[in-house]
């Protein structure tokens, strides 16, 4: 169950919200929870408020836009929203985009990108237990069936299973969170697979590993096909091991408890739109958020090959990023 928020009153009073689907409906009920007047710009006539973008902007004169189309659309929204006159505070959707771009930043007085888990209470927790620590290593690994992350709908038919989807952007958070942590990360290799369990176009499952920093070594899980929901991290540093259980809302290291609480997802919303319409801190940058899109784009540089577990041999392997093909 969500958690009740406290309602605000933010500098940005008007919001409009750039697509009608489930995150954008998502993105409506959050701000409106916050006390922002919200309306939907759809290009499904009679879902939304407004089906044209210049007259949402010269009618309603919103100072603050979430862009929720699907992820080939968000530069096009952008561009859509700037030449309709539109110069406001802007939130676009994670992944930022399909493909590397240029960073939009001056074409509006702030951009920000949706990775909300920069604000679950439990990432804090683990981010202030590892602060000033050399990381050693990263652990990671999400999943989650795909029929189930959208209730009501045939998986098939959504963005997720379309060329525009896979498991790489739709569970890019991981890539941006041990960025956000730890510093900048270089891929150094990866593997992708459409395993067959899925009626799906791009990878279902994929396993990246990652160089920190300070020398160190991330290892990643990403998937479509946990029957349980997973979504965990553990961070070991030269003085400690933390591990976090998303799904729980609990952070330990060792025998002790350093958070334990669960977090409804909109709780997480909320936060990012208090920090993107009022000061931005915290937020996701375009650059950051770029940078998660060219590490997907180096993933995908090798093939994505059908595989079974009786045939492993057949799983595409990336090459990592000095080039080298794997193997």
């Amino acid at each position: 169950m969500d958690v009740t928020v406290t309602k605000v009153q933010p500098p940005v009073e008007r919001a409009l919200i750039v697509g009608s689907g489930s995150i954008g409906v998502r993105h409506r009920s959050v701000l409106e929870g916050l006390g922002v007047d919200v309306r939907m710009l759809s290009r499904r006539p009679g879902v939304g408020d407004f089906v044209d973008v210049v007259e949402a902007v010269g009618s309603f004169g919103p100072g603050y836009a979430v862009v929720a189309t699907e992820p080939d659309d968000h530069v096009g929204a952008l561009d859509r929203l700037a030449g309709a006159g539109f110069t406001g505070r802007v939130l676009v959707e994670k992944p930022f985009a399909e493909r590397t771009v240029e960073d939009p930043s001056d074409r509006f007085d702030w951009v920000g990108v949706g990775y909300n888990l920069r604000f679950h209470p439990a990432v804090l927790a683990l981010r202030t237990a590892i602060a000033g620590q050399r990381v050693l290593s990263v652990q990671g690994r999400v999943g989650q069936y795909l029929p189930d992350w959208r209730p009501g709908r045939d998986y098939r038919e959504t963005v997720t299973a379309g060329p525009a989807g896979g498991v790489l952007p739709e569970l890019s958070h991981e890539l941006d969170l041990v960025a956000w942590m730890v510093g900048p990360t270089i891929v150094l290799q990866g593997w992708a697979v459409r395993s067959g369990e899925l009626d799906i176009q791009r990878e279902d499952l994929a396993l990246c590993v990652l160089g920190l920093p300070d020398g160190g070594l991330a290892s990643l899980e990403l998937n479509c096909l946990d029957r349980q929901p997973t979504r965990r991290l553990t961070i070991a540093t030269e003085e400690r091991t933390v591990e976090l259980d998303l799904m729980r809302g609990l952070v330990t290291c060792g025998d002790q408890v350093l958070y334990d609480r669960h977090v409804g997802r909109n709780e997480t919303f909320a936060a990012m739109h208090r920090s993107a319409i009022s000061d931005g801190k915290g937020v996701c940058s375009p650059s950051e958020a770029i940078a998660v899109v060219q590490q997907i784009e180096q993933l995908r540089s090798g093939p994505v090959t059908e595989s079974t577990v009786s045939r492993a041999g057949d799983i595409g392997l990336w090459p990592g990023a000095d080039g080298r093909d794997g193997g």
